[in-house]
């Protein structure tokens, strides 16, 4: 609504004197964040574009126009999957109840993120740089921490898998560039790490015993100290791509996996591009499947129901799952339909 008022969406929080002509909608009225700026990204701000584009006086009109893009881009991400994996593979992740509930269900726009993840590993499977680089850059406009990501391409594909992705950011950022973009972004990421926290399994296990140890909490430390280890591995796991030539997945699926292992807000929709990279390769990544399965229960916390056995289930099952699949043999699950993926081959690394 913003946007098609020429008012640009992180200049203000929603509840800024300087925005009192949208503070009579239903819309203002349901935000649980009046405070804070818009952490989304500029590919979003557009997705959500479309939407303030139907508001006429009521969001219901709005919501569904959303809901049916959401719908169309998710069914175009499971058509991919199909060109990636065997039909069980792709009910493995089309049939799971939380990718239901949170793209045709609940609307989040993790539908919009994992079809651009699939379509980076059909371009690295079909040694497409640029598109892999589109398709990650895409992924970063729509959540910032996909650009993570780019360096692995780099590696397989050199400069090529650079510039495209840089020339779409630099397009899709220069219409809400200004002094206070970044600075407003970053005040509502550090919220993240200070502030909230959300069936986050390892982040309460270590503020728990650090309770039980001092009697303090410090929860204010270990969100920055969580933070602060996950930036610092990331080369880490550059160095480990190259060394151990991961496939494309594989290193994309351990960095985003440790990303939700180390932060302090975990909710449910956030697991769903682990979910759609853990269904693929040899076997699935059952300890992701049963996290995110467990972890729909975490929403009967908004109507006072059980909430931490959901947690230390989900968190605690992931890891047994997880420290079972070390001990036990490979075995084949999805066998790839390219020839030059059954091989294990790939321009400079695997699929």
């Amino acid at each position: 609504m913003l946007q098609w008022e020429g008012i640009n969406p992180y200049r203000y929080v929603p509840s800024d004197p300087a925005l009192a002509g949208f503070q009579d909608t239903e819309v203002y009225e349901r935000l649980n964040s009046p405070e804070y700026y818009s952490i989304y990204p500029p590919l979003t701000q557009v997705f959500f574009a479309v939407g303030g584009l139907f508001y006429q006086g009521s969001w219901l009109p709005a919501y569904y126009v959303l809901k049916a893009v959401l719908v169309a881009v998710e069914t175009s991400g499971v058509v991919l999957l199909s060109r990636l994996a065997e039909a069980r593979t792709v009910l493995l992740y089309a049939w799971n109840p939380l990718v239901l509930l949170e793209t045709a269900g609940q609307g989040h726009t993790e539908a919009l993120l994992v079809p651009l993840l699939f379509l980076s590993l059909w371009a690295v499977r079909h040694r497409r740089g640029r598109v892999a680089s589109l398709a990650i850059a895409a992924a970063g406009f729509v959540k910032i921490y996909p650009l993570a990501l780019g360096p692995f391409l780099l590696r397989r594909f050199g400069w090529r898998a650079v510039w495209p992705g840089a020339v779409l950011g630099l397009g899709l950022s220069i219409p809400y560039a200004a002094p206070y973009t970044l600075p407003h972004i970053k005040a509502s990421m550090d919220l993240f790490a200070r502030l909230f926290e959300f069936n986050a399994g390892p982040y309460y296990l270590v503020k728990h015993m650090l309770w039980f140890g001092t009697g303090s909490d410090w929860s204010k430390t270990i969100g920055p100290a969580f933070r602060a280890l996950f930036l610092s591995s990331l080369p880490l796991f550059y160095v480990l791509d190259a060394w151990l030539d991961w496939s494309f997945r594989r290193a994309s699926l351990f960095l985003l996996g440790t990303l939700f292992a180390l932060s302090t807000t975990v909710h449910p929709w956030y697991l769903l591009p682990v979910l759609g990279l853990g269904v693929l390769g040899a076997r699935p990544s059952w300890a992701w499947l049963w996290l995110g399965l467990c972890s729909i229960g975490t929403y009967l916390f908004y109507i006072g129901g059980p909430y931490w056995v959901w947690i230390w289930m989900g968190w605690g099952g992931a890891a047994v799952l997880a420290a079972f699949r070390l001990r036990t043999p490979r075995t084949p699950w999805a066998v790839p339909s390219s020839p030059d993926v059954s091989s294990g081959q790939e321009s400079h690394g695997r699929f």
